[in-house]
């Protein structure tokens, strides 16, 4: 089976019907991972299959929760699950934040050879971050904690906008040293067919 292939069957496991020309980009951003990947050490993960489903597949699961417009990925490292969640919906605009500049020359590269006109992509710290209060969503896979990750990120999403923090086992320690500010709107499951783990979204909003 090719990559795009897994990529598709993956993707028609969690109910999304992505058209060729996603795949295709889909599978170019694999390939220019794997490339940047050997000089830059983007990521602990080699082999071009592992890559597929603990990083396409594991963002592709997110993008039912992408209503809004408007949304920005902090600490998206190599661009997950923004620059994947900004392949599938072209329509809507991504900001890609990193503090590590190999990670955003590689996110740059990436959108200029996939002629992505939706995404930005900031290399600077979140707490510097120019657009606070404008984004529908404020989406995280590898923050170390909830906490950190509210803590450094209130101020983006705009009034009706919420957090939405990838996370491993159901965190509920981590839940439970939230700031008083932010509640927990919802925890979903997330079933990720390639991946044997737990997986949940936490979805957290600003109290009033």
């Amino acid at each position: 089976m090719t990559h795009i292939e897994m990529i598709q069957k993956g993707a028609l496991d969690l109910g999304l019907s992505l058209s060729e020309n996603t795949l295709e980009q889909l599978g170019r951003y694999l390939e220019l991972l794997q490339k940047w990947n050997k000089a830059y050490n983007l990521t602990a993960i080699r082999e071009a299959d592992q890559m597929v489903s603990l990083h396409l597949i594991d963002s592709l699961s997110t993008v039912p929760f992408i209503k809004g417009d408007k949304i920005i990925d902090v600490g998206t490292g190599p661009g997950l699950p923004g620059m994947v969640l900004a392949i599938c919906l072209p329509e809507k605009s991504f900001t890609l934040l990193d503090s590590n500049g190999k990670k955003t020359r590689f996110l740059t590269q990436v959108k200029m050879d996939l002629g992505l006109k939706n995404v930005t992509v900031a290399n600077e710290r979140v707490e510097k971050h120019a657009n606070q209060g404008q984004y529908d969503h404020v989406i995280s896979r590898a923050f170390a904690s909830l906490e950190d990750m509210i803590n450094w990120c209130l101020p983006l999403p705009n009034e009706n906008g919420n957090f939405l923090a990838m996370k491993g086992v159901y965190p509920e320690g981590e839940m439970n040293q939230l700031p008083s500010g932010v509640v927990v709107e919802d925890v979903f499951p997330l079933t990720v067919p390639t991946i044997d783990a737990e997986r949940h979204m936490v979805v957290m909003t600003r109290k009033g």
